[in-house]
């Protein structure tokens, strides 16, 4: 779903070179050719993904966090409650030290698969160091 949420900003450029004009670049989204990048339309789009943007991936990551900090007492006193029990998919997996670890790899994942494509493909190397 983050990705697909992310895709409103990968566009494809094309190059047109009309009659006895210069070379012209525009470019169309990917998810949808019919969308012009740069446009009201693709504005449209990307206000709205920003909002999801904002409801799910970051949602999902401050959601996590906030649960697994109000799991750190329980867990560090090893004396498990419903919430360390109903939240146990989150650090079940992870020594008790190290039970905050599932919302670095939730970062991480947000960062490889969707904020890495709001960098420019023209920077392709920038996107490749903070991947």
């Amino acid at each position: 779903i983050s990705a697909s949420i992310f895709r409103s900003w990968s566009c494809q450029a094309y190059t047109i070179s009309p009659p006895n004009e210069p070379l012209e670049q525009v470019s169309y989204m990917r998810q949808d050719a019919s969308v012009e990048c740069g446009t009201d339309d693709h504005e449209s789009i990307t206000d709205v993904a920003v909002g999801f943007i904002v409801l799910w991936p970051v949602g999902s990551l401050v959601l996590f966090t906030s649960l697994l900090a109000a799991c750190y007492k329980p867990l560090q006193a090893k004396s498990p409650n419903a919430l360390t029990r109903a939240t146990a998919f989150l650090h079940r997996e992870y020594e008790k030290t190290w039970y905050w670890w599932e919302a670095v790899e939730l970062a991480r994942k947000l960062v490889l698969t969707g904020f890495v494509l709001l960098i420019p493909e023209k920077n392709a190397f920038l996107r490749l160091m903070v991947a």
